[in-house]
């Protein structure tokens, strides 16, 4: 029997490093929670343009698209807690440059670093999570944590910047980045034996698997066109800094519904029929952010519009490891989510300085309506391919 014929057996880590691998991968990803706060702080500051904003934010998502793709093309090389130390180091060490940049450049390099630090830590950790059992329900679980904490974190950050504007941001970030080392005694040191698969190469897997990996980058510029610059929506509909923090910590805290729906779901209506209605309600959102302009109408359509791509993404999840066991396409995910987001922040920026508001919303749309047709030429292939990997 060869090895991509043989039968993958799936373990999962201790409860102790499943806590450790969900913090880091939280403090990880603190830049991205709350970059709208951090873009609008910007702006104020340092005087700079929404399109300058946009592309602050769009460098770091670049940063962090290539080096979780390099990570992920040799995944097998880097040793997983080493690799997600360093990465926690260089985002601390960014953070806290950022505090103190005082242009659009140096802003930049400080946020390309903190880029090559979360690409490290969430290509290593989303490797580990698609060797588990249940890869469809581990991505869930790292999406519940991240709404909780992204929860509390937004109720932070306005404070902070009341107290020093973007540097208190940039300040309680590296803060963050710093509790997030404390837990490294805990990271897995070793992969799940799934994760260790060499028989099959890239070029061997399904090609619904590589159509999945173009829909999540898709999904997400989509995602960021809008949520890049969610802070200067909400203070177009006369709403201060403080009250846009609330709700998108309530919002935060909503979210957890979406993964925890996916955890009861799993796949029992496979892959096509949750996602195609969740991308159909996020469309909605977008819609009713994009041309109702008023605190009621953004307290309840920014919920929805982060609540459903939270439910989105592990389906989109479980289709890669369901085409790559070994974790290589998971891994790469991080470079998809991140290279979008990249895209996206650069796109709202040019769109809602051509176009405004309008430009901002229809440039939005249009990810999601290709993202619609993809997943309705994926979604059959995944859930046939599951049923003959289960049989």
């Amino acid at each position: 029997m060869t090895a991509a014929r043989q039968p993958v057996t799936r373990e999962d880590f201790s409860p102790l490093q499943w806590v450790a691998l969900l913090v880091v991968v939280c403090s990880a990803f603190s830049s991205q929670m709350v970059m709208p706060l951090w873009v609008g702080a910007v702006i104020d500051d340092l005087h700079l343009s929404q399109a300058a904003a946009g592309r602050i934010g769009s460098f770091e998502f670049m940063a962090v698209a290539a080096v979780s793709l390099l990570v992920a093309l040799r995944i097998q090389v880097f040793p997983t807690r080493l690799t997600a130390a360093i990465g926690i180091a260089l985002l601390a060490l960014g953070n806290f440059a950022s505090a103190h940049a005082g242009s659009e450049g140096g802003l930049i390099a400080a946020r390309m670093l903190c880029g090559v630090g979360k690409g490290l830590v969430v290509a290593i950790a989303f490797s580990l999570a698609a060797g588990s059992s249940r890869p469809t329900r581990a991505f869930a679980l790292l999406n519940i944590v991240y709404g909780l904490f992204a929860a509390l974190f937004y109720m932070t950050v306005p404070y902070a910047i009341r107290w020093d504007g973007a540097a208190g941001a940039f300040t309680t970030m590296g803060a963050v980045a710093m509790v997030g080392a404390l837990f490294m005694i805990r990271f897995p040191a070793e992969r799940l034996t799934s994760s260790e698969l060499t028989g099959l190469s890239l070029r061997a897997l399904p090609a619904f698997g590589f159509l999945a990996f173009a829909a999540l980058i898709i999904l997400w510029s989509g995602h960021n066109v809008v949520w890049t610059f969610i802070e200067r929506i909400g203070v177009r509909n006369g709403m201060s800094v403080t009250e846009i923090g609330a709700i998108l910590s309530l919002s935060a805290f909503l979210t957890i519904a979406g993964p925890s729906l996916v955890r009861l779901l799993d796949t029992r209506l496979g892959y096509g029929a949750p996602m195609v209605a969740a991308i159909v309600l996020k469309i909605g959102a977008v819609l009713a952010i994009g041309y109702l302009v008023s605190p009621r109408a953004f307290m309840l359509a920014v919920p929805a519009f982060m609540l459903l791509s939270l439910f989105i993404t592990p389906y989109v999840m479980g289709i890669l490891s369901l085409a790559d066991p070994a974790g290589r396409l998971a891994a790469a995910s991080s470079a998809a989510m991140t290279a979008g987001s990249s895209m996206g922040a650069w796109i709202g920026g040019a769109s809602l300085e051509a176009a405004g508001w309008s430009g901002l919303t229809w440039a939005s749309l249009f990810h999601f309506l290709l993202f619609t047709l993809i997943i309705i030429g994926v979604a059959p292939l995944a859930n046939r391919y599951g049923r003959r990997a289960a049989a």
